[in-house]
């Protein structure tokens, strides 16, 4: 008797310790890679490890919303877009920020943010109803812009008085606004941003949304238990609305 009360007293210890170490596990601190230089969503214009004085930006509001209440912390780490996925594959990442969903070597979370391409005239201007109807426009775009758009796009880009594309996104929206072109073709959330840093107010201009819908990017994590923990913060902080307040405190007028 004495012996089975040692060995249950044991066994018991065993298992406490076994939950310890996977709870501790589990609440770890997490490495998240971002991709670098796209405000509002990540300031950071260097690749390396986040500086004390960083920024942050709306993709690292919400992750810092959405995975403490379950037990996770995070440390922010920058590199290029195309690099995000290697990082974790690698090791070198917990998880990587606003990637598409195509390693199945990773467990991918729920919508994190998305971007929707638009095409921004000012409120008196024109009002195309179609992207065929840019032909007739003078038009700025970001580098590729032609080939990310399709045909359609690409066509009218071909049509246009005065096409160009511009790789700064803020050199692009200051082009806009200081009237070199009728029309700006552009994320519509990164538009409000640099309106609003660069003195635009939003009853200037309106918005049509002629490139489809949004376009979803999530979060890819190695660990599958990790991705349920952030799932489960991202639904309650889009349900409490915790979500849309960080994300329009970046670009409110």
């Amino acid at each position: 008797m004495r012996r089975f009360t040692f060995l249950s007293a044991l066994y018991v210890s065993l298992a406490a310790l076994l939950a310890l170490s996977i709870s501790s596990a589990r609440a770890a601190e997490l490495t998240v890679a971002f991709a670098i230089a796209k405000p509002p969503f990540v300031y950071a214009t260097q690749i390396g490890p986040a500086q004390a004085d960083d920024k942050g930006g709306i993709e690292l509001d919400i992750m810092k919303a959405a995975l403490p209440p379950r037990g996770h912390s995070f440390q922010a780490v920058y590199s290029t877009y195309d690099a995000l996925t290697a990082l974790v594959l690698d090791g070198r990442a917990d998880a990587a920020a606003t990637v598409r969903p195509e390693n199945p070597n990773l467990f991918y979370s729920n919508e994190f943010v998305s971007f929707h391409n638009v095409a921004v005239t000012r409120a008196d201007g024109p009002a195309p109803t179609a992207v065929a109807d840019l032909a007739g426009l003078s038009m700025v775009a970001w580098e590729g812009a032609t080939k990310d758009l399709g045909p359609a796009f690409a066509e009218a880009a071909g049509k246009s008085p005065n096409y160009a594309e511009i790789g700064d996104q803020k050199a692009q929206v200051k082009a806009f606004l200081d009237g070199r072109f009728q029309a700006l073709i552009i994320d519509g959330t990164i538009f409000r941003y640099w309106k609003k840093v660069l003195g635009g107010k939003a009853a200037d201009f309106q918005f049509h949304s002629l490139f489809g819908g949004h376009t979803p990017f999530v979060v890819g994590f190695a660990d599958e238990t990790v991705r349920n923990d952030f799932n489960s913060g991202l639904k309650e902080i889009r349900q409490n609305g915790v979500y849309d307040v960080l994300f329009n405190h970046h670009i409110a007028d």
